[in-house]
């Protein structure tokens, strides 16, 4: 037995409010991300810094990226449409959008941020090879060290108040887009810090070797970040669950006294809801009433305890008891 439509309703209305949160959060993304490439990009051209344009350039792909998180956020919060991404609904569906339907469009928001860690790694492959050039060639640097310092320790300490924002509301609303935003902006705000290194060592020190090791560590964490955002992502859309979760889950349900035992559990993500599979052997006398009040007993537990949104339920007949 599934949980009533009244519950889903509650449950869908929660989830799209907050995915629409996120969604209009992150234009704040994209128009910071845009204001700092246009004054990194001018101050490249009058420093002649080439380190603080590949920053700029770092910049204007974070809204690259933070379109993507946007694009799978406006799909996951959509509740009313003729078709899914293109594919049609049934015109049932259309009406009242289902648990099903809906839930579906939850996982773009795991796609879409499962592209954005992809570019992430793209853009660390790109950095890591430009560092190791530079390194190996030595390029020699030609630059106005106070113009392109300031240009850049700008966009560090505007990124860090916007990784700040973003790390605060993705604990807030509990979402993975905007946890790959601030990912993204933090990994950013330090390549700013270390474009500002590098242009103090180069520009007054002379030590041209900063720019290529500094980029190459950096370049490694992007890469990292990346990877593991592609990874929890890719887990989550081919519906791999914590088992030592789902086996405190099963703890839990068996406690409940109508439970002879649990013949089956599984737990998945849509989006950032937990969804949880269950099926259970139950006294063969017991009455449709008492197993719909059972589900609802069942849902409010998972909910309160863990935040699970929805507990899908199926019986099955166990062994008879009698009472004397």
């Amino acid at each position: 037995m599934n949980q009533s439509a009244n519950d889903w309703n509650r449950v869908q209305h929660a989830v799209v409010h907050d995915l629409r949160l996120a969604y209009g959060h992150l234009w704040e993304n994209v128009a910071t991300y845009l204001g700092l490439f246009l004054v990194e990009d001018l101050a490249a051209t009058w420093s002649h810094s080439q380190v603080l344009r590949a920053d700029a350039f770092n910049n204007l792909s974070g809204i690259f990226s933070t379109s993507l998180l946007m694009t799978g956020l406006y799909i996951a919060s959509k509740t009313r449409d003729d078709d899914l991404w293109g594919a049609p609904i049934a015109v049932t569906e259309q009406e009242h959008v289902g648990p099903r339907t809906q839930q579906s469009r939850f996982r773009f928001e795991t796609l879409y941020t499962l592209t954005a860690g992809l570019v992430m790694v793209i853009i660390a492959a790109d950095i890591i090879y430009k560092a190791s050039r530079t390194l190996i060639w030595h390029p020699s640097y030609h630059l106005q060290p106070n113009t392109a310092g300031i240009a850049a320790l700008i966009s560090s300490g505007v990124l860090l108040l916007l990784w700040r924002a973003n790390h605060r509301w993705a604990q807030r609303l509990q979402n993975t887009a905007l946890t790959a935003a601030a990912q993204d902006t933090y990994t950013d705000a330090l390549t700013s810090l270390v474009t500002v290194l590098t242009i103090l060592g180069v520009g007054w020190l002379h030590w041209a070797w900063i720019d290529g090791l500094a980029s190459l560590l950096l370049g490694i964490y992007i890469l990292y970040t990346g990877i593991q955002i592609f990874r929890n992502c890719s887990l989550k859309l081919v519906d791999y669950f914590d088992p030592q979760l789902e086996q405190q889950y099963c703890q839990t349900i068996a406690q409940l006294p109508q439970v002879q035992r649990i013949i089956f559990l599984k737990a998945y993500y849509d989006g950032n809801l937990v969804m949880v599979s269950v099926t259970i052997a139950v006294d063969p006398q017991m009455t449709a009433a008492t197993i719909y009040q059972l589900t609802q007993t069942m849902n409010t537990l998972m909910t309160q305890k863990y935040g699970v949104a929805e507990t899908a339920l199926m019986v099955m007949p166990g062994t008879e008891t009698t009472t004397g």
